[in-house]
């Protein structure tokens, strides 16, 4: 299980964002530039559909779930996963007062919720791609 390449890859994704997010915090990257929270959001969605992938099809809880591995299977497994907890973060945001100051929340939301789909996307292109050269699907 921890030596499946998806795991390791979401590993390094996870240090990876962890380390932009510390320095964004501590540098005001958020603040001084404005692409900054489109970038997280991104990285964000490619993390969290590639570990969706991982537990729906590959981890010890996977044998609860009868999806057979297929590239359909793996868009929507990571995708919906994503913009499911995307849309939890943009509500989180809204009670925990992040965006006391943000004027233009609409397009914000929408902005980071696409960037979110994006890296969805982008994770199970990845997967497809993986699992096609290992002939796994």
């Amino acid at each position: 299980m921890l030596k499946h390449p998806l795991f390791l890859t979401n590993f390094i994704l996870v240090l990876i964002i962890g380390i932009l997010h510390i320095s964004a915090m501590q540098f005001f990257l958020y603040w001084t530039f404005p692409w900054f929270d489109n970038l997280m959001h991104f990285l964000g969605g490619l993390w969290f559909g590639i570990f969706s992938i991982w537990f729906f099809f590959f981890s010890s809880v996977a044998k609860k779930f009868t999806l057979q591995l297929s590239a359909r299977n793996i868009f929507t497994v990571s995708i919906a996963s994503v913009i499911v907890i995307g849309v939890l973060w943009e509500i989180f945001e809204i009670y925990a007062g992040v965006l006391v100051f943000a004027t233009d929340y609409p397009l914000d939301t929408s902005v980071d919720l696409l960037m979110d789909t994006l890296g969805a996307v982008t994770a199970s292109l990845y997967a497809v791609w993986k699992f096609q050269r290992s002939k796994q699907i």
